[in-house]
């Protein structure tokens, strides 16, 4: 509070200060035009002044006065600052003058017939007009002057002595500056427009061109160079600064931006040490602020991984948008702590939010986004230091890829309306741990674009110059150190940006309606480390090899020595956006293998096996096969037995793999206890498996909901599924809500997911709430219209559907049977998840819900029908032909 009120007091003394210049200057206004009059009328009369003119004289002022006031406030010469005035301010005070004296010039002549006026004498107004202009122009020069003239006569006085490298108005005003605050001495100019060679700027001499630098040195004893060229190339700049090293300057500068030059009001308190972004030259590309704002303005936005050098930068310029909102997510506190406290300052204090949360947490990210609804996701939370995730590749693809799309798939669920994913340039021809789980997390935008509203897209550009951790940083350091400086490859190079430019360049792609899935920054041309290193040790004030050694270590394990921005299957295009291109993306993994390849990476990276995680990786990023070798059912990839000939995935007998597959269950628990074991079956198989959960099972308890729900999505991902999704109607009175509320969410799922076969509950189930599921299932699954679902079965639930009512139209009689043998122990594992709940699914022996008796009911269905173990269905339609299901076996076949 005290802070604010201080900072309330500083924007308080400003316009203080700004009413006192314009009362200084009108008062001496004034008294300079009574001068001025008096003057007039003195020179007119040969200094015998006519009693009636003296007599009439205060009139005259109480008229000409307030005229000339207004048109000096009309022109704004009470706004200008007079330190700095020029010839613009020079010309704009004889604007006002000329105006104020046409004016009086009128009004004097409509009041001929009137005595004193009328015969006002033409000759004073003219003097009037003169000498006020004169004094007025003499007034503003003099502000200027006093404060010039003491320095420029003061020698060597004013500070060390500058030579100035650009004489051009930036130049001029640079000087000005210097001479007015007195902190240092220009003693002359620079420059290779040879037309300007021996002019003179500011009273200052243009000696020559850059070649002139170490002669001009010597005879005037310079001490430091300043560069005033607005965005000077960058070879122009290592020129000048090889000139001066060669004459002994340790200390070369530059100007500021363009933006700040282009407010006028450059000193050289603004002038700043050369840094490597000037030695490399980048232009920023133009960026459009308008479209931009408009885009933010008004919407939430969440920015993950906000503690690191993109997300903090993200921050910052959306820090200064009018976004309603900005939410700061990270796990690192500390990084989030100091963030915050920099954007305190910031005009938007108040709509910043800051969220300590992990992106590797699918129920707190659900939590996040259900509570702040954002509209726009900038996804920069990863992990990104390649020879660290080369060590550590389950760290990479639980952050990198599951945290990637437990954040997109809140988003997709939450009604986001665009997603950027911040990648990278080693998503290109993936050689790494880092670069693999990019690009698969780049394939996952790919895979959820078209799945609803939200429009997902990734963002690839390279190394940005200052990122904590990058090769900048790293080399500063151990030349702050001494050295030696440590270089992997003599000709390794890399792309590189500055933060500010490729988060612009992000935020104006996210804007944009480009119908793209994946954008590339121009990032200009590669450059050499080496050349960096060099670079960074002679703007250090020494010389490479000489003060600082350079040695050679060799590539480390995942590193390239070029990187790519495009290949042959990935051209680049141009867009509508300068600095951003388009990446044609034909190819890609296909969905299904996808979501397979990221369970199976869930699984290894849980497990520990770094090498199993690095093998899919690189099958994945590298296969040209439409299916990698890993996913068709070998045993030892999977760390699973082979499967038996009788369970043999249809993929391998030559059909049809079902691509979507839709579980319905009344309750948690309903899914594994029904269809556990088949689920496995269809993930083993390739198939995309979804569970949809009605209620949230808990009865009157409904402060154990969340325990229930990841209970839940435990027992399902250990069956390899990890879309769970619940509605949360009331449990155990599913029959009290109207049928239409039940049928809603599961049309929407339908939608959504596109399932070709759903599996739900059976209507003659003695639970009320699994009776509603198989009414609502089937209005909703009706083969009507584009309706994907080809396939409708029942399934059985131990210890209810046994207990319905003895009729044969209620009567569960199976009449598919699918074989678990090789599944029916991942499907009791799964069931262990719901043990430790509010109220335990898990009971014990003889209980039907009991894991053995459970194995014991699967291994009575397989005998029924010749297996060791299966689950039994109960066809309600079928619209496929058969070689396209999973092997089965029915009664009659049997």
């Amino acid at each position: 509070m005290m802070r604010r009120i201080l900072l309330m007091g500083r924007r308080r003394r400003v316009p203080d200060a700004r009413v006192s210049q314009h009362v200084y200057f009108g008062i001496s206004d004034v008294v300079l035009w009574v001068l001025s009059y008096t003057l007039a009328l003195l020179i007119r009369f040969d200094g015998t002044v006519p009693s009636r003119y003296l007599a009439a004289m205060p009139v005259v002022l109480i008229l000409f006065l307030p005229v000339k006031l207004a048109w000096n406030t009309i022109f704004r010469l009470y706004r200008v600052t007079w330190n700095l005035v020029g010839l613009k301010e020079i010309v704009g005070a004889w604007k006002a003058s000329t105006a104020a004296t046409l004016t009086l010039a009128g009004g004097l002549f409509l009041l001929q017939g009137i005595h004193a006026y009328g015969t006002f004498p033409r000759g004073v107004l003219i003097l009037d007009y003169l000498l006020g202009t004169t004094f007025i122009a003499i007034s503003r020069l003099g502000r200027r002057l006093s404060k010039e003239i003491p320095h420029a006569g003061s020698g060597n006085g004013g500070g060390s002595r500058v030579l100035l490298v650009g004489a051009g108005e930036a130049g001029g005003m640079i000087a000005r500056s210097m001479v007015s605050s007195g902190h240092a001495h220009p003693v002359g100019f620079i420059d290779d427009d040879a037309s300007k060679w021996g002019t003179f700027v500011h009273g200052l001499k243009v000696m020559g061109g850059k070649e002139a630098i170490p002669e001009v040195v010597r005879k005037l004893e310079v001490d430091e160079v300043v560069i005033t060229f607005v965005s000077a190339a960058s070879g122009h700049v290592r020129d000048i600064m090889r000139f001066a090293r060669g004459a002994g300057i340790t200390r070369v500068r530059v100007l500021p931006s363009l933006h700040e030059l282009l407010t006028g009001n450059v000193t050289v308190h603004d002038i700043r040490d050369v840094n490597l972004e000037d030695l490399l030259g980048r232009k920023p590309a133009p960026v459009d602020a308008n479209r931009v704002a408009a885009f933010l303005r008004g919407q939430t936005v969440l920015v993950t991984g906000a503690g690191g050098s993109i997300g903090s930068e993200l921050a910052r310029q959306l820090s200064r948008s009018d976004a309603a909102r900005v939410l700061l997510l990270d796990t690192n506190e500390t990084a989030l702590f100091h963030l915050a406290e920099e954007l305190v300052h910031a005009p938007v204090e108040q709509r910043v939010q800051t969220v300590i949360a992990d992106v590797r947490d699918p129920d707190k990210i659900q939590r996040v986004f259900s509570t702040w609804r954002p509209d726009v996701v900038y996804h920069a939370a990863a992990y990104k230091h390649v020879p660290l995730m080369e060590r550590h590749p389950d760290e990479a693809v639980r952050t990198n890829i599951l945290g990637t799309l437990a954040v997109a798939e809140a988003a997709l669920a939450c009604g986001t309306h665009t997603f950027v994913l911040i990648s990278t340039d080693k998503a290109v021809n993936a050689t790494s741990v880092m670069g693999a789980t990019k690009r698969l997390a780049e394939w996952v935008m790919k895979a959820l674009n078209g799945r609803g509203a939200t429009r997902f897209l990734a963002v690839r550009f390279g190394n940005v110059i200052g990122s904590r951790g990058s090769v900048v940083p790293v080399l500063q350091e151990q030349i702050r150190r001494g050295g030696p400086v440590t270089i992997t490859h003599p000709e390794m190079s890399r792309y590189f940006m500055s933060t500010r430019e490729a988060v612009a360049l992000v935020l104006q792609a996210s804007a944009a309606q480009e119908s793209h899935d994946i954008f590339m920054l121009d990032m200009g041309q590669p450059i050499r480390i080496l050349d960096l290193a060099q670079e960074l040790i002679r703007l250090s004030g020494l010389e490479p090899d000489k003060d600082i050694p350079i040695v050679f270590s060799g590539i480390r394990p995942g590193e390239k020595l070029h990187e790519a921005l495009e290949t042959p299957d990935e051209p680049l295009e141009r867009t509508t956006l300068p600095g951003v291109f388009a990446v044609s993306t034909n190819g890609g993994a296909d969905e299904v293998i996808l979501r397979l390849a990221i369970q199976e990476l869930d699984r290894l990276s849980r497990a520990m096996d770094l090498t199993g995680v690095k093998r899919v990786l690189h099958q994945m990023v590298t296969s040209s096969e439409p299916m990698p070798v890993w996913l068709g059912g070998n045993g030892d990839a999977l760390h699973r037995d082979p499967p038996s000939p009788r369970a043999t995935p249809a993929r391998e007998q030559g059909g049809d793999p079902v691509a979507s597959v839709l579980v319905i269950g009344a309750h948690p628990d309903d899914e594994v206890l029904g269809v556990g074991g088949t689920i496995a079956r269809h993930v083993h198989r390739g198939d995309r498996v979804s569970v949809l959960i009605l209620t949230d099972g808990v009865t009157s308890h409904h402060s154990v909901t969340e325990p229930q729900k990841a209970a839940a999505r435990t027992a399902c991902r250990a069956l390899g599924v990890h879309d769970v999704r619940f509605v949360d109607l009331p449990d155990q009175r599913l029959d009290s809500v109207p049928l239409l509320d039940v049928i809603r969410p599961i049309s929407d799922a339908i939608r959504d997911l596109r399932p070709q076969v759903v599996y739900t509950h059976h209507h003659g189930d003695a639970n009320q709430d699994h009776r509603a599921a198989f009414a609502a299932t089937l209005v909703a699954a009706r083969p009507f219209g584009e309706n994907p679902v080809r396939r409708l079965l029942c399934y059985e639930v131990a210890s209810s559907t046994e207990w319905g009512p003895p009729f044969a139209d209620w009567a569960f009689l199976p009449t598919v049977y699918v074989d678990i043998s090789a599944t029916l122990d991942e499907k009791l594992k799964a069931f262990e998840a719901y043990r430790d709940t509010f109220i335990s699914e898990v009971r014990p022996y003889p209980h039907p819900r009991s894991p053995e008796a459970l194995r014991v009911y699967a291994q009575q269905r397989g005998i029924a029908v010749g297996m060791q173990a299966a689950e039994a269905f109960l066809l309600v339609r079928d619209l496929l032909v058969a070689d396209a299901l999973l092997p089965v076996r029915t009664p009659v076949e049997s």
